[in-house]
């Protein structure tokens, strides 16, 4: 017999405003509704929402514990690191090099015996990968730490190659091009050691990102790990006629 759930649901009026309120200025300010990174003033968010002085404020006061958005008294409240963001199917790399710059800094390039889970993930690699690390840091601000696996000796010419302003900057360097990818989104907890590497505190939400990058023949030649802060990088993707023409609506 189905059960009544909408009692143990239940919230306070008050707390689903302050919720609701918080999630539409996440997404305005995300996609960078407001002209100089300036949010509406209170009473102007109070007569757009409806809401009561309490309700705004409240909102406004998590959005800045969270570090969205910045208030300082005769300044207003300001919009803070805006991030990134990428069209989905762009970003597959199997079009060509997407344009937009991921800020990559490399910090290891090595070849290492290939971990068993690598070795699952890339079928054809043999004894040895190829490791190249990077941080993406915009702004001073680290993004994403992205971990990847390049078979050998399909991918040698990467030992030495530039990195370039994305990684398929890079594959293009090393001669490589892409026939297909796939990714598998998530989100985990930051452990102290990736929670150390983007600057935020242990426990932190974050996105995951694994990646499986196809050669020209079908090869699967990379496998990526990335964790990447959630307010550093959004993800856009448009299905339907125009899906050809997936351009994200605003980059940071």
């Amino acid at each position: 017999m189905l059960r009544d759930s909408s009692q143990r649901l239940a919230e306070p009026d008050g707390n689903a405003a302050r919720r609701r309120l918080a999630l539409l200025l996440r997404s305005a300010i995300g996609r960078g509704d407001y002209p100089r990174n300036r949010l509406p003033r209170e009473w102007e968010l109070m007569e757009s929402s409806g809401e009561t002085r309490a309700v705004v404020r409240d909102a406004l006061g998590e959005l800045a514990a969270a570090g969205v958005v910045t208030r300082e008294q005769g300044l207003g409240t300001r919009t803070g690191v805006l991030p990134s963001i990428f069209g989905l199917r762009e970003f597959h790399g199997v079009d060509g090099v997407p344009e937009q710059s991921t800020y990559p800094t490399v910090t290891d390039r090595s070849i290492i015996p290939t971990p068993p889970v690598v070795a699952v993930r890339l079928p054809g690699c043999g004894d040895e990968v190829l490791r190249v690390e990077y941080i993406a840091v915009a702004l001073d601000f680290p993004g994403a730490v992205s971990t990847n696996y390049f078979t050998l000796p399909a991918c040698a010419a990467l030992a030495e190659a530039d990195f370039g302003h994305n990684i398929y900057a890079f594959l293009a360097n090393g001669g490589i091009t892409l026939s297909a990818s796939e990714f598998l989104i998530g989100a985990a907890e930051a452990d102290p050691y990736t929670a150390a590497r983007l600057k935020a505190e242990p426990g932190t939400a974050l996105l995951t990102l694994e990646q499986i990058m196809y050669d020209a023949d079908g090869e699967a030649i990379c496998f990526s790990a990335v964790a990447q802060r959630g307010d550093r990088v959004r993800f856009f993707a448009h299905t339907g006629p125009a899906a050809a023409a997936d351009e994200p609506p605003t980059s940071a």
